[in-house]
C-alpha cells in the first residue's frame, strides 16, 4: 500500500515539473520541450468558454384589435430617452443604429425587404429595455405580457403581427462591436434569427438601456394593422 502512494505522489510530482517545464523555456527546442508545451495549450481556459450573450425565446402575436380601433402608422421621429446621469457611458444612439443597419443586412442577405424604423415601436422598445433589467423575460415585470406595452398610450401601436428579441451583454467594446457581439447572438440562436427574418414583419423599433456593467437590447418587431 505504501508502495503505491508513493507511486501514485511520484507521479503527481513529476507531473507539475513537467507543466513547468513546458512553461518554461528550459527544454525549448527539445523533442520533450515541444511535448509539453503541446500539452499545457490544449488545456482550455475556463475564461474563454464564457458566455458573453444571453438571451430569451422569440414571440409573435397576432393583435385582435377590431377596424374600429385602427390608427395609421406613426411617422419616425426620435424619443426622448431618460438617461441615468450615472450609467450615461454609452452612446445609446448609436448602439440602437448599428444594429438596426445590422439587422437590415441581416435581411438583405435572405433578399428580404429592410424593415422600416417606427417611432412608437422604438419608444416601446427603449422601455422594454429599461424593463428587462429587472426582469429579462418576456413577461413584464408586473407579470404581463411584453405586447401590453403596445396598448398603453404613450407606446400605442396598433398592429397584426408583433415580435420581440431580447438580448443582454456585459459591455466591454464600443457601440459598434457591442452591436456586433448582439446581433451575432441573434442570428445564432434560431428563435430569434426566425424573426429578424421574417417575411411578414414591416418595421421594427430598436431600444438599449444600460446599468453600468451590462447592456440590454431589445428588438421589437411589427407589422401594423391594414386600413
Amino acid at each position: 500500500m505504501k508502495r503505491f502512494f508513493s507511486s501514485i505522489l511520484l507521479i503527481i510530482v513529476a507531473l507539475i515539473i513537467g507543466f513547468w517545464l513546458g512553461k518554461t523555456d528550459v527544454l525549448q527546442g527539445t523533442w520533450v520541450g515541444d511535448t509539453l508545451s503541446d500539452t499545457v495549450e490544449k488545456i482550455p481556459n475556463p475564461e474563454s468558454n464564457k458566455s458573453i450573450i444571453e438571451g430569451e425565446g422569440s414571440l409573435k402575436k397576432v393583435n385582435p384589435t377590431p377596424e374600429s380601433q385602427l390608427q395609421e402608422s406613426v411617422a419616425v421621429a426620435e424619443p426622448e430617452v431618460e438617461i441615468n446621469e450615472k450609467t450615461a457611458t454609452i452612446d445609446y444612439q448609436l448602439l440602437e443604429d448599428s444594429i438596426f443597419d445590422l439587422l437590415n443586412q441581416v435581411r438583405c442577405e435572405k433578399n428580404l425587404p429592410e424593415l422600416t424604423p417606427n417611432a412608437q415601436l422604438k419608444k416601446a422598445a427603449r422601455k422594454r429595455a429599461k424593463e428587462t433589467e429587472e426582469s429579462f423575460s418576456h413577461t413584464r415585470p408586473d407579470g404581463r405580457d411584453t405586447f401590453t406595452i403596445l396598448e398603453e398610450a404613450e407606446y400605442q401601436y396598433v398592429y397584426q403581427l408583433a415580435g420581440e428579441n431580447l438580448g443582454m451583454a456585459t459591455n466591454y467594446l464600443d457601440e459598434t462591436g457591442m452591436a456586433e457581439l448582439l446581433s451575432d447572438g441573434w442570428v445564432d440562436s434560431p428563435g430569434h434569427y426566425e424573426n429578424m427574418i421574417h417575411k411578414d414583419f414591416k418595421e421594427v423599433g430598436i431600444g438599449v438601456s444600460f446599468d453600468g456593467e451590462n447592456i440590454y437590447a431589445v428588438q421589437l418587431f411589427g407589422t401594423p394593422m391594414a386600413n
